[in-house]
């Protein structure tokens, strides 16, 4: 499973990273959730061959 978090920064935005590299930056808390739950969709995880 891909790892996705989201890390407030100092100007009260966040910003999203996959494993450890930031992918999107300058969100609100909510558009940063909701990024994420797209991420963890079982359409974008890759098929098990």
């Amino acid at each position: 499973m891909m790892q996705a978090a989201k890390k407030a920064t100092q100007d009260g935005t966040y910003t999203v990273y996959i494993q450890g590299k930031p992918i999107a930056w300058g969100l609100s808390s909510t558009a940063a959730d909701r990024l994420i739950e797209r991420l963890r969709s079982p359409a974008n995880q890759p098929a098990l061959v």
